[in-house]
């Protein structure tokens, strides 16, 4: 534990006692530290960061000198170096999401947290260079699009926008309530109340060509409701789940998805030490197909026969390709 951590641990556990703290209390918290440790450790808090930190005779341990003016808290913005770092990591993600609008509601924080990481001898670059986070199949969205979409979410406004879908390139105008905004492999989408069909929708980010706030009644969808709604059906297509794919998995295929999480209602069981079976619930087959093809001959469709069917004709429809 560094100096700049035995601080941070020390002023928190005097911050949230309500007595007096015993020394060897204090020692164990501050990873066992020496007596001399703590002294230097008490004598750099009092004249340089003006800690009120006195000993408590009556009781035989430490304590902050009570006040008129509240809590003692210490100078600045401080955490400890495990802190710092899961704050990095946190930036660095959203630095890779390629999206304005989070990394600048971060930056006036960042500027905060630049002293506290010089103050480790390492500074934000370096630590931003031992982490990679690797986006694949990502799409471009338009970021006054996204800035439109989020405020619109936080804020429980109605959007009036114009989208395309994946089939179809003419534009389509929809006015909605936005609910979520999801990131789905790499990809924006957000979850919405769409007004013209009385139904919840799921719009991409990448496809809204136009977003702006129109003068309707928000229609706001209950936590429990959006779960069931979005959680119901494979990947991110919605909808009650009505069919159940039956795979069996071989090979090095069978002991990867035997630990991966395809949906939250799967069933899987081993049929042998080599073959596994994965049970899943979906309505739409698109995403549910890919997902199987990209483990080729390893993935075999057990049912339902449309499905089996589905897949089959894929396959069929590429090997015309490769002739």
């Amino acid at each position: 534990m560094t100096k700049w951590e035995k601080v941070v641990t020390l002023h928190r556990l005097l911050g949230r006692s309500r007595y007096s703290v015993p020394l060897k209390t204090i020692l164990a918290e501050l990873d066992n530290c020496s007596e001399a440790t703590f002294h230097r450790i008490r004598d750099f808090m009092r004249s340089n960061l003006g800690a009120p930190l006195e000993y408590d005779r009556a009781h035989g341990g430490y304590r902050y000198t009570p006040s008129d003016d509240g809590p003692y808290e210490l100078p600045g913005f401080w955490l400890t170096k495990d802190e710092i770092e899961a704050f990095i990591c946190i930036d660095n993600a959203i630095e890779n999401l390629h999206e304005g609008y989070f990394s600048d509601l971060l930056a006036p924080l960042r500027k905060r947290f630049e002293p506290l990481i010089r103050a480790q001898s390492t500074s934000l670059e370096t630590l931003r260079e031992r982490i990679r986070i690797i986006s694949h199949a990502g799409r471009e969205c338009n970021q006054d699009i996204f800035r439109t979409v989020a405020s619109a979410i936080m804020h429980r406004r109605c959007l009036s926008i114009t989208h395309h879908t994946l089939e179809n390139r003419v534009p389509l105008q929809r006015d909605i309530s936005p609910q979520t905004l999801v990131r789905y492999r790499d990809n924006w989408y957000v979850d919405a109340f769409c007004h013209l069909r009385g139904e919840l929708r799921t719009f991409s980010l990448s496809r809204i060509e136009t977003a702006g706030y129109v003068a309707i009644n928000y229609r706001h969808i209950p936590k429990r409701e959006l779960e069931t709604f979005f959680a119901e059906s494979y990947g991110i297509f919605t909808g009650p789940a009505g069919k159940l794919a039956v795979i069996d998995f071989s090979g090095a295929a069978a002991r990867e998805v035997a630990s991966e999480n395809w949906h939250p209602r799967q069933k899987g069981e081993w049929l042998s030490t080599t073959t596994y079976r994965l049970t899943i619930p979906y309505s739409h087959d698109r995403e549910l197909i890919m997902d199987i093809l990209r483990w080729g001959e390893l993935a075999e469709v057990v049912g339902p026969p449309e499905l089996r069917e589905a897949v089959k004709t894929t396959i069929e429809k590429m090997r015309e390709k490769y002739k």
